[in-house]
């Protein structure tokens, strides 16, 4: 059994094996920055949230958008507890009134669309909690274990790479208002009707973004988490020719994250800060809120947040469930120490395989003349020609001292 599991293991344990794996669900809600760690491997988790919104834009003559956000996380844990591939998503209804108009004109309908679709991985590059020195369990004092330490400021650290994908142009660089900033349909032109203020600018159907995740864990119950992402705005048709130089379209978005654990364990208290700019749309949002541990797989959440600015201004609020689905296969430290060590063998092994079949090649080479390959092949078959016509004469002399001999007979017998 034990020789299967250093099969299935093999590569995994090509990486160093380490805890991320945990007893309980890790989830990324209800903030929206993602922790350092990985779920482990072999485990799906889901992570979903329903919220209510409502947002209004001073520079566009008060346009208000009111709407549900449904959205959704899958992260799975892939090849080993250090990497994690996600999809995130979100679907939107939304009622909009949009006054951007001169004239006193306005419009008012609903929809139902499509949100941004992200689709990325997460691998944990450096993890201090391996570090026994640092973080391991001090049994001599009750003290020294929770005090804040130099060394809780060296943080979990992960790359994030990955791509948006936009289905519907109504929404871009997280912008809810960006149809509303282009120029009037042309019909409204003669009712001479146009925008108080436009903007057009370019659509974003691709984003690739590449980013880092830390995390620093404090007296046992808080977590800090930073997250910092760069998301690149390709160049696409849609991109006007007249726009300046200086139009960078390229987004940069940092995450600050804080979690409290209470003294009840199965619930958590969080705040969060996000900043991002483009050359669309920039903000600034504010998030607190609440989780509850209802089972080591099942989380509920809720949280609400918003922007102090009024172009646009936004608040929400937010309910949240998560689940994970745990197929992970758990090691005891034995196990793994077998298990490297049949790793170490099978490394040497194959060393020596190679190491041999160079030594064969080697020595073939030496001595492989015109002469070793005669005496091989042609040498070798001329010998048994040579044994078999041996062989024939053998029995020829043998037929031929048979055949006088009975010749002598015959003759006497006539006398």
């Amino acid at each position: 059994m034990l020789i299967i599991r250093c099969f299935l293991f093999f590569f995994l344990i090509s990486f160093s094996v380490t805890a991320q794996y945990t007893e309980t669900i890790n989830s990324n809600r209800p903030g929206t920055s993602h922790g350092a760690f990985a779920i482990g491997w072999n485990v799906l988790q889901v992570e979903t949230g329903v919220s209510s919104y409502s947002m209004e834009h001073k520079n566009l003559n008060n346009s208000k958008i009111d709407g549900l956000n449904f959205n959704y996380l899958f992260r799975y844990g892939l090849l080993n507890d250090k990497l994690e591939v996600f999809l995130e998503g979100s679907i939107l209804s939304r009622n909009i009134f949009d006054n951007n108009y001169q004239n006193n004109y306005s419009t008012e309908f609903s929809e139902t669309l499509i949100g941004e679709q992200t689709i990325g991985f997460k691998y944990l590059v450096f993890d201090p909690f391996k570090n026994k020195k640092w973080h391991g369990e001090n049994f001599y004092s009750w003290k020294a274990g929770r005090v804040i330490k130099l060394t809780d400021f060296i943080p979990a650290l992960s790359v994030i790479l990955g791509s948006a994908f936009n289905f519907d142009d109504k929404i871009n660089y997280n912008d809810q208002f960006f149809e509303m900033k282009k120029t009037a349909h042309p019909d409204l032109f003669n009712q001479n009707v146009t925008r108080i203020r436009e903007f057009n600018h370019p659509i974003q159907n691709i984003s690739p973004f590449v980013g880092i995740a830390t995390q620093n864990h404090f007296k046992g119950r808080w977590v800090v988490v930073n997250n910092i992402f760069y998301e690149l705005a390709f160049k696409n048709p849609t991109f006007p020719d007249f726009l300046p130089k200086s139009a960078n379209y390229n987004t940069l978005n940092y995450l600050f994250t804080i979690t409290h654990n209470l003294r009840n364990p199965n619930w958590s208290v969080f705040g969060e800060f996000q900043t991002f700019k483009n050359g669309a749309y920039s903000d600034e949002l504010f998030k607190f809120g609440a989780a509850h541990l209802i089972s080591k797989d099942i989380q509920a959440d809720l949280n609400i947040g918003g922007s102090l600015k009024n172009t646009p201004s936004l608040i929400y609020f937010s309910l949240g469930f998560s689940k994970r689905f745990d197929w992970h296969i758990d090691i005891t430290d034995v196990e793994l120490k077998q298990m490297k060590e049949f790793k170490k063998n099978q490394k040497i092994q194959r060393k020596a395989e190679k190491d041999s079949e160079k030594q064969a090649r080697k020595s073939e080479r030496k001595g492989k003349t015109i002469l070793d390959f005669f005496k091989r092949g042609e040498v070798s078959e001329k010998k048994k020609v040579r044994k078999e016509l041996k062989d024939l004469k053998k029995e020829s002399k043998k037929l031929d001292k048979e055949t006088k001999r009975q010749n002598r007979a015959d003759r006497k017998k006539n006398k």
